[in-house]
Order: C-alpha cells, then structure tokens, then sequence
C-alpha cells in the first residue's frame, strides 16, 4: 500500500604490531657511503659484461658482484607484497590494501594474512571488503573465514543476495560445515526468508547445535512471529552460555513484547549484573517500572545511571511519552537549572506545558527562551508552527513559518513543515509549488523529495511521482518510503515484479512491521502467485493494528478468495466497506459475488 505521510507532524578494533628484518638484503640499503677502512684501495668499477670479461665482475677484494635483475624473484615479489600490504594496513590506509591486493594474489601469501587485513576492512565498512576478499577468496576458494566475512561484508554493502549464493556455493562443496549453515541462516534472515533459514537450522542438531545457532533460530522464528517459540531457543542459548548478552538482550525484549514484564525485569536485571551498556538497561528497567505504574521506582532507576544532561533528556523523553508529567517536569527543571543546560531542555519544557496542561501561552514562553542564532532556533520553530497549528492557529502558524524562513535563510524542514501544513488545509496547489521550489533549491533532500513524489501521487500525476520516487532512490537507496511506493507501484501496475519484491522486503526489513509495507509485500506476493506468503503477510499487516486502512481489508479480501477461504474473505471486505471507502461500490459487489460462493471453515490464525 502506499503511503504518503501527508498529514501534519505525523568495533571491532584490530591492532597489527609487524616487526620484521631483512638480512643481507643489499639492495634495501640506504644510499649513504660508508668508507673504507684506512690503507683500502677505492673498489675498481665493475666492466661491461659485454666485453667478454665473464659472467661476474670482482672487486679488489675478490668478492662477486651478481648483476642488476629485470624482475623480482617470487621469494622477493612476496616480501614486497608483504610489506606493502601491512604498510597499508599500519597506516589504516583502505586504498592502498586494495591497490596491494593483487600482489598478494601472484604470490598467494597466506589465508591468514589476507584474513588480517580484511576483518580490519569490514570493521570500518570500507567500500573495498568485498573488492578485496574477492581476490583473497580466488587464491583460497575455500577458506571457511574468508568466505564467511565475505558474506556479511556483502551484507553490509546491500548485496544480500550475493552473500546468500556465495555462502550456498560453500556449501555445496562442504556441505558437513556448521558455521556456513549459521552463516546462511543469519542471511536469509536479514533478507526476511525466515522459513528457509529455520529448515537450516533444523538440521544443525546434536554437538553442532551451538548457543549460536539457537540465537540465529530465535531471529528466524521472531521473523516469523513465532514469539514463544524464540524464547525458548534463546533461554536454551544462554543456559548453555550465561553470559550471551546478544541473546540476553534479545530475551529481555522479547519478553517485554509479549508482556511477560516480570521475566524481562529478571532478563535486565542479569544484563546489569553483566556491565552490558548500563545506561541503556537502566533506561529499559525504568520504561518496565513505568508499564507497571511504578514511576517514583522508575525515578530511582535513573538516578542510578549517569548524572549526565543527554542520558537526563532521553529518561524524561520516556516519562513524558508515559505521561508521567509531574515526574518529567521535576527532572525538566532540574536540568533546566544547570549553568550547562542546552537549549533543547526549552523545547522538551514547552511540549511538556502544552501536552500536559494545553497551556500554549507557557509553552511558546519556554520557546523564546531559545535564542534565534541558538542550535536549537530551527526545532523551536518547527515546534511553535506544530503548537500554533494543533491549537488550530494555521494562518498563524504558516506565517511564523515562512517569518522563520526569512529570518534564518531557510530550511528544508521548514519547508516541509509548511507544505505538510497547506496539504493538511487541502491547498494542494500552493503545497505543491512550495514543495518544486524546495526539492529544487535542495535538491539533496530527501524528505522533500518524498513529500514532493507524494504531492505529485494525491494530485493524480502518478507518472512524475513514480519518476521522482526512483530518483530519491538513487539519491538515498535505503529511504523504505520510497522503496514502498516504487515496489508498490510496481506491484500494483503488475510489472517487474521481481524487482518489486525484492524493493520491497528491503523496505520491510529497514523499517519492520509497518503496516503498509507489509500490505505492500503481500500484494507483490499474490501478483506473483505466491498465495501462501501473500496470505502470511496481509494477515501479519491487518494484526499489525495503527490506523485501518480500507486498502489493506480490500487485499486482505482479494487474497484470501483465491486462497478459497470465503469467511475471511467476507470478513475482509465488511472491513474494508466499515471504512468508507471511494471504492465502496466495488466492494458491495464483490461480496455479492461471495454470497453464492459456500462458506469456508473458522479463519487459521
């Protein structure tokens, strides 16, 4: 489905220590003489090898001088590659490794020293990983390391896919390795095929069956929203290694989920113990204690963390979230109070004034506490314009927008503060001329170009939305509002489905459980007649809750008729027509359709 947002406001750390000497090597020697020893005739230069004087020329002393060579020698081709290679390295220089790799490839120098440089290249996410485990895999085609880094790195470069294949070609010349099949399934995960990555994990079993393959089983198994199922691979993880604090943390949270927040206290409270991220945890006990109506014992759980202003602002960000207000506004001013206190505690203070009180005198004085050159003068007046407009002051509030533009050079956000405002009004032409001239003078933006390519949809001009959503693409590869609509839009005009599917489970995997993402992935499904996973993913997209959308029930209808389970079907289009929606008349005929149609069994949840 697409999905617009129109509406207002909606080390790793590697140390290399090479030490090394090169003996006897005398063309490595620096270019300073050294004299002879007093009485010692000057050497005699050596003749021309062509004038038949022998194969060496002496010196007076009658020691032979080899003559120059063309080319290295393959012992010396490896010291050189060698030296290159770590100086690059020493230097944390990713250019210069990628530039020494091919010399490592005529020498074939080790698995081990390629493996050096390249965790070092993964570590920092450098563009040339792969580039340069490729060239160490063609020398070690079956380095079980290399190939396993090779992967994620791949993974981390957006080409999933790729890692997939290369970890399924390992396989299939080494089928008895355990740590390719976790390698595998971590994939599968990450590009969201959760069934096929646990039928792996299934075979892994006895010996094999590590704490890590239990944690991997576990994602797959939340991928799937087979909660319960995943608690009991992680407990099984980290009985057999206490001290998993990936697994743990998972655990905690997944037991928050599902409400289970005793056990996730017990979870947090053990993380504690184990120093992992203190702050954080904490953060984490107190949003428990605050579910538990226990604010003043969420109180005492902040006040164990750091004394700091950021860790300060996030604990009353949560207790206003709770609406916890007389908490947050104690902890507010605390911080207010402080010589060092940044100007964003005025903005938290003026929100905390309107949200809880609906006072919006106090909260635009908190507002001008901030000063116009402040850090925080483009926030403050996206927040006033927010307030004035709530409060239904819009001519007020778009013209304190366009006064902050003038007076601040301008913004995008600005921008897209007063287009989201006149789309809101209906002033669909004056947004969307706000909208061209923005995406022009920042071209660069990517928001802008969103809200310009949603503009473009709601006004009918579906082609020049399309072709502003595939540039925001180029622009920003991983923006998963634009790989919506473009997988969407795709999906919809029923072309090029592939590549929708495939945009499209990129999407749901950057921003999870989305509703319309996930309506937008079952629909690619049922285009390419996967009926199974179509139906998977509308029923996880209407369970998803948020704001119904008739477009989702109508799906969610379509799918189940040709899935032949009629009861659903009904159920999905009364849904849909409770909605009132522009298409209500097709609707009411399609359910006519199903009248005659017999009625399936109970719907399998």
């Amino acid at each position: 489905m697409k999905h617009t947002c129109i509406a207002l406001y909606c080390a790793l750390t590697l140390t290399l220590a090479a030490s090394f000497s090169l003996l006897g090597c005398g063309g490595c020697a620096d270019s300073r003489h050294v004299p002879a020893a007093p009485g010692t005739p000057p050497p005699v230069a050596a003749e021309d090898p062509a004038s038949g004087r022998g194969e060496h020329a002496e010196d007076l002393r009658g020691i032979a001088v080899l003559p120059q060579e063309d080319t290295l020698s393959p012992e010396a081709l490896g010291t050189y590659a060698f030296l290159v290679f770590t100086q690059a390295l020493q230097a944390e220089d990713d250019s210069a490794m990628a530039a020494a790799a091919p010399l490592l490839v005529q020498t074939r120098l080790p698995a081990n020293i390629w493996l050096e440089g390249c965790v070092w290249l993964v570590s920092r996410k450098s563009p040339h990983a792969v580039l340069v485990l490729e060239q160490a895999l063609s020398v070690w085609p079956d380095d079980l390391s290399l190939n396993l880094l090779c992967a994620e790195a791949l993974a981390d470069q957006g080409q999933a896919q790729r890692g997939v294949q290369r970890m399924r070609d390992f396989l299939a010349r080494h089928p008895d390795e355990t740590d390719a099949r976790i390698e595998l399934a971590l994939l599968l995960v990450k590009i969201r095929q959760f069934d096929e990555a646990e039928n792996l994990l299934n075979s892994v079993s006895g010996k094999q069956r590590t704490p890590l393959a239990d944690y991997y089983h576990a994602r797959a198994l939340i991928g799937m929203d087979r909660k319960k199922e995943a608690i009991a691979h992680l407990q099984r993880a980290v009985k057999a290694l206490p001290d998993f604090t990936e697994a743990l943390a998972e655990l905690a949270f997944l037991h928050e989920q599902t409400g289970n927040l005793k056990a996730a206290k017990a979870v947090y409270e053990k993380l504690l113990k184990l120093d992992f991220s203190p702050p954080d945890i904490l953060l984490r006990l107190a949003h428990i204690a605050l579910r538990m109506n226990q604010p003043e014992h969420a109180l005492r759980l902040v006040r164990q963390g750091p004394n700091t202003t950021p860790f300060l602002l996030a604990a009353t960000s949560m207790l206003m979230e709770s609406r916890h207000y007389l908490q947050a506004e104690s902890m507010l001013k605390e911080v207010e109070s402080r010589s060092d206190a940044p100007d964003e505690v005025y903005l938290l203070l003026a929100e905390l004034a309107y949200e809880q009180k609906r006072d919006l005198s106090q909260a635009l004085a908190w507002l001008n506490k901030i000063p116009e050159a402040g850090k925080a003068a483009p926030r403050g007046a996206l927040l006033r314009a927010h307030l004035l407009a709530d409060a239904g002051k819009m001519t007020e509030s778009l013209d304190h927008l366009r006064q902050a533009s003038a007076r601040q050079n301008a913004t995008p956000e600005l921008a897209e503060a007063e287009i989201r405002i006149l789309a809101s009004l209906k002033q669909m032409p004056q947004a969307l001329d706000v909208a061209r001239k923005a995406a022009e003078r920042w071209p660069d933006s990517t928001e802008t170009a969103f809200l310009l390519g949603s503009l473009l949809d709601e006004t009918g001009d579906k082609k020049a939305a399309f072709a502003v959503m595939e540039r925001l693409l180029v622009l920003k590869p991983d923006n998963h509002q634009a790989l919506n609509y473009v997988g969407y839009t795709l999906a919809e005009e029923n072309r090029d489905l592939d590549k929708a599917l495939e945009l499209l489970l990129k999407a749901d995997s950057l921003a999870p459980n989305q509703a319309y993402i996930v309506d937008s992935l079952a629909w690619a499904y049922f285009r390419l007649g996967r009926d199974d996973d179509a139906l998977r993913e509308i029923r996880r997209a209407v369970g998803l809750g948020g704001s119904p959308d008739p477009t989702i029930w109508e799906h969610y209808g379509e799918i189940a008729v040709r899935r032949g389970l009629v009861d659903e079907a009904r159920r999905a289009y009364q849904k849909a027509l409770e909605l009132a929606p522009a298409n209500a008349e097709r609707l009411r005929q399609r359910l006519s359709e199903l009248e005659s149609a017999p009625r399936s069994g109970p719907p399998s949840r």
